[in-house]
């Protein structure tokens, strides 16, 4: 007689079941997990190219309509009553994108430095009246083309002495090139600002009709804020169309050479999309007679939205209607 086989004991059966469930549910949660990622990786990626798609149809627009329309006093369509404004302010489109159009001639120019103006504008910042100056001939040196410093300023040996790269002695392309400047860099919130008011434009002249009127009281330190405000709610019902007519109506004396009430050819285009807290700014020329295209982009950037959306709120519809692919 063959002896009895042994029998596991009962409980153990149970744990084993209970193991391999157990193993079964930890694989399960863990390919849940990663259904979860992919689904958010997808739905990331396809919001990133909807909001590729919002700036480029903001941007294409936008530099349609400007090459296309009239150039008024302060933007672009009928003269007193333009159609787009290009004093900064925010036009929707109905994808959810959004663009501002800024006139350069509204902006304080860096490549022609209005010593007296740049001064008072540093001292609004914030900026001693010293360190103002000192300010004033870096930058003057830094776009000059020779190596003689000014009695505050820096050439190649103070830059070096600051382990930083050597002056660029041309142009400046850029607000941003003021962080790499000696003095400047040691001031992030007077580039910051300077960003929003300053452009590399190289003709020292201002267009009232799409100044930001806080860039004039600190630029125009003459002038009295109720004045000021009297020249941002006459122009916002109608752009002044010479000086004569603007001093009348203000008392400023805005009759001057260094004064054109008309937008230039040069302007600052920033586009974004609904949900994004970055936007892309563009320094855009109009060039009517241009070979491959009746506008020409010197710079484009990276910047922080003045206001940023999470949803189409309905602000100044852009004065084209387009219709985008689904």
């Amino acid at each position: 007689m063959s002896p009895r086989r042994s029998k596991p004991p009962r409980g153990m059966a149970l744990i084993m079941v209970m193991g391999a469930l157990a193993l079964i549910a930890l694989v399960a949660a863990r390919y849940a997990q990663r259904i979860d990622d992919l689904r958010r990786q997808t739905g990331s990626l396809r919001a990133h190219a909807e909001q590729s798609l919002q700036t480029s149809n903001a941007l294409a627009a936008a530099l349609y309509y400007t090459a296309t329309r009239r150039i008024g006093p302060a933007g672009f369509g009928p003269p007193l009553t333009p159609e787009l404004r290009a004093d900064n302010r925010e036009y929707s489109f109905p994808d959810g994108g959004q663009v501002r159009v800024q006139d350069q001639r509204g902006l304080m120019p860096l490549n022609a430095v209005d010593n007296a103006g740049m001064t008072s504008v540093l001292k609004r910042l914030g900026v001693v009246p010293g360190e103002a100056s000192r300010l004033v001939d870096v930058l003057e040196d830094y776009i000059d083309t020779d190596n003689l410093k000014r009695l505050n300023g820096a050439e190649a040996p103070e830059y070096a002495a600051a382990g930083l790269p050597p002056p660029r002695n041309d142009f400046i392309g850029t607000a941003r090139e003021l962080a790499r400047m000696p003095g400047w860099r040691d001031t992030p919130q007077v580039v910051a600002a300077l960003e929003q008011w300053a452009t590399p434009t190289r003709r020292l002249v201002v267009n009232p009709n799409t100044a930001p009127i806080e860039l004039l009281a600190a630029w125009w330190p003459w002038a009295a804020p109720e004045q000021l405000e009297l020249l941002r709610t006459l122009r916002e019902s109608t752009p002044f169309g010479d000086g004569i007519q603007a001093s009348r109506a203000t008392g400023l004396p805005l009759d001057r050479d260094d004064i054109i009430f008309h937008a230039g050819a040069e302007l600052r285009i920033t586009v974004s999309a609904t949900g994004s807290s970055r936007a892309l700014q563009y320094n855009v020329v109009l060039t009517p007679g241009g070979r491959s295209a009746p506008w020409s982009i010197s710079h484009m950037q990276a910047v922080s939205r003045l206001e940023p959306r999470t949803t189409p709120d309905p602000v100044n519809a852009f004065p084209l209607a387009i219709v985008t692919p689904r």
